[in-house]
């Protein structure tokens, strides 16, 4: 068995398949200073612990107050998995974000997990679907941040993604106001993730959302680019939407929290 500490080695490792590894890239990227990343290798395949401070990531210090870490696993091999274990700090609680079963059960046998919530990835579609007349653009309207700040999307965070050309918005308007917006954004390399799905109240049910989606869908195939959208295990309506436009599972990321005894 290999244990590898070096972190542009590890994400050199993990970039040979971003689609498969995007949780992981996008952790590293975006929380730069606050998370580390370890690795164990062996004939049987490999396995990647990143661990990531809490305080750094909105969601999860709201989410899961008690866990003073983020603890992601991506694993082939259960001997692996366990290895990796032994980098988790023994002070705070923790928060394992697990994509198998396998991972589950190997953490399970040393930290009782509590099962929290979990989200469903989609990528790209094999055709590119109809978008319907949607618009694709390089900016957002005063009006368009408004829809996006429903969702905790905030215009400090997107801005200067659209400024450097690693974000796109989509929409349908009317005039000069948006009915349903949604953006894309660089997740890492070629991977880019749709969010941001909004459609205004009064014009759901109408598959306006279906249609911007659908736009972004076609610009990132246009651009050769793999497509990762991410919802909620309980937004049926979402998950309805990917599997209308013809995207295909990615992978299910479920959330496990454990606290340790006062």
């Amino acid at each position: 068995m290999i244990a590898i500490r070096d972190r542009d080695e590890i994400v050199e490792r993990l970039g040979a398949d971003p689609l498969g590894n995007v949780v992981l890239l996008k952790h590293l990227a975006a929380f730069t200073a606050h998370t580390r990343a370890f690795q164990r290798r062996s004939e049987f395949g490999a396995a990647t612990l990143v661990l990531l401070d809490t305080a750094a990531s909105d969601y999860d210090r709201k989410a899961y107050p008690t866990a003073a870490h983020a603890a992601l696993l991506r694993s082939d091999d259960a001997a692996l998995t366990e290895a990796l274990l032994a980098e988790l700090p023994a002070d705070g609680g923790i928060v394992f974000k697990l994509g198998s079963a396998a991972e589950r059960d190997v953490v399970q046998r040393r930290y009782p997990l509590l099962r929290k919530t979990s989200f469903l990835s989609f990528t790209s579609p094999e055709r590119r679907p109809d978008h319907g007349g949607a618009l694709v653009a390089n900016g957002a309207t005063n009006a368009m941040y408004a829809l996006y700040r429903t969702q905790e999307h905030e215009r400090a965070w997107l801005s200067p993604l659209l400024a450097d050309g690693r974000a796109f918005t989509c929409l349908i308007d009317s005039g000069d106001d948006p009915l349903s917006v949604c953006f894309a954004f660089e997740s890492h390399g070629n991977v880019w993730e749709i969010g941001g799905v909004v459609t205004r109240p009064d014009r759901r049910g109408r598959g306006l959302g279906s249609r911007v989606v659908g736009a972004a869908l076609d610009e990132l195939g246009r651009r050769g680019l793999l497509a990762r959208y991410q919802v909620h295990e309980d937004n049926i309506a979402s998950i309805r939407l990917a599997e209308a436009l013809g995207m295909r599972p990615l992978l299910r990321l479920t959330h496990y929290l454990h606290s340790p005894t006062p």
